[in-house]
């Protein structure tokens, strides 16, 4: 069923369970007032006997008006006691039928019986009489015996039924109006979903990321294709991200494997070189091999999401700093100072940040033959060195992958250490960046504020 259909029905029964609820209450309610007017005609009705008992010295049985015949008559001529409007039926003591005024004889039951033998609770009941419907009351008499008078509810049922009639029409009619409602506005709010729903659909069977969905409105629907499109565009930056570094990852990879292989096919096929010239070789293969080895690593990482595996902690940027220079100075030998200010700790991952640095630092020992500094103030870090410096031209590209400046390109290195800065930078919605140092030199810049 789909969500058009869903709504459609969904709207449908609500509107019918209230119509139909309504419909319901507002009929039960008039049989009930109906019900109630019917039983309080049939009490006056009854209290016309009593009355009549006590102001005639409870005999009103032979009290007929003055000509004879017809019902009994209330003492000095205020009317009679039963009228033909209902049906009035007398019963003796012992339960059968005195009299019977206004119709045919009313059906007596044990109950009745009993309130003609004795004082009781007024009877109240649903009769049929030669097919129809009847209200009757018996009450117990003064004099002796009881009193049924019962009153006709054809009209009343007649009434109801015409009622009932109009309320299933219009309980029908609304229900089919609701449904109509229902499923033009499941039309108008499910349209906007199916677009994106086959836009959606089209991006999967085509693979195509470069077609913006259409958005329409400012409302949920409207956010979500914004969504869509935002999820769109950023996968379509990755594929192209992806499909760049394996076309770089696959050039760069490619001079390292050559040279390896080249020295191992000339070691092959001169084995009597003489050990100076077969040592050159081998250092040679083992410095391609330590270069590729780093190439993979940094590609590695640089593919990867480290975000996933650690938390953001609280980090000091100072002690980072420290362990970075620690390990370097003993590494390389090269003095590598480290200044502090301000408050350093910040909300992060220590290990990418621990690697953005080492990268900076190892960059900056890389093309400087002077002391390296790490400057901590706040939550930013600069790595400054005294080497030849990067034009402005330079600068600009630094960060790419792969990209290394035309002056250096014949020192080590994979062009990614800077890539990998910038990426964690970002993880940490920072930015990384490079300046040129007074009195010459390069500063690269990590900022985390």
């Amino acid at each position: 069923m789909t969500l058009r259909t869903r709504l459609t029905v969904g709207v449908a029964a609500i509107v019918a369970v209230a119509v139909l609820g309504g419909a319901y209450a507002s009929h039960y309610s008039t049989s009930r007032q109906l019900r109630s007017e019917t039983d309080q005609f049939l009490r006056q009705r009854a209290e016309r006997f009593t009355e009549a008992a006590r102001d005639g010295d409870g005999d009103h049985r032979d009290k007929g008006p003055a000509g004879g015949g017809g019902p009994p008559q209330l003492p000095g001529g205020r009317g009679p006691v039963a009228e033909y409007d209902a049906v009035t039926q007398l019963l003796a003591a012992d339960g059968s039928i005195e009299s019977t005024t206004g119709g045919s004889a009313l059906p007596v039951d044990a109950g009745d019986r009993a309130l003609a033998s004795k004082p009781g609770a007024t009877q109240v009941r649903d009769i049929r009489v030669g097919g129809t419907h009847y209200r009757m009351l018996t009450a117990h008499q003064p004099s002796g015996g009881a009193v049924e008078i019962a009153r006709s509810l054809a009209e009343t049922d007649d009434l109801l039924a015409v009622l009932r009639d109009r309320l299933v029409v219009i309980a029908l009619s609304g229900i089919v109006l609701a449904a109509l409602v229902g499923w033009a506005l499941a039309r108008r709010t499910t349209t906007p979903i199916a677009q994106l729903t086959g836009a959606a659909e089209r991006v999967a069977a085509t693979q195509d990321l470069s077609t913006p969905i259409p958005v329409a409105g400012n409302d949920e629907v409207g956010r979500l294709a914004v969504s869509f499109n935002t999820m769109l565009s950023a996968l379509s930056t990755s594929r192209a991200q992806q499909k760049r570094l394996v076309d770089d990852a696959s050039h760069e990879l490619r001079t390292p494997l050559t040279a390896l292989r080249t020295n191992i096919e000339f070691l092959e096929r001169a084995g009597g070189l003489p050990p100076a010239e077969q040592a050159a070789l081998l250092a040679e293969a083992r410095l391609e091999l330590a270069e590729l080895t780093a190439l993979v690593t940094e590609l590695v990482d640089l593919a990867g999401d480290a975000r996933v595996d650690e938390p953001v902690l609280d980090v000091d940027l100072a002690d980072i700093a420290e362990d970075v220079a620690t390990r370097f100075r003993r590494r390389t030998g090269r003095e590598v100072r480290v200044a502090t200010s301000g408050e350093t700790v910040i909300d992060g991952r220590r290990t990418m940040i621990e690697r953005a640095v080492s990268n900076l630092v190892d960059n900056a020992l890389k093309f400087s033959e002077d002391a390296v500094d790490i400057i901590v103030t706040g939550p930013t870090v600069e790595v400054a060195d005294r080497g030849s410096g990067i034009t402005e031209t330079d600068r600009e590209r630094v960060f790419d992958r792969f990209y290394r400046a035309t002056t250096e390109r014949t020192k080590p290195g994979s062009g990614l250490g800077l890539s990998i800065v910038t990426q964690i930078a970002a993880a940490h919605d920072g930015r990384a960046s490079v300046h040129e140092r007074a009195g010459g030199g390069t500063v690269a810049r990590l900022d985390f504020s």
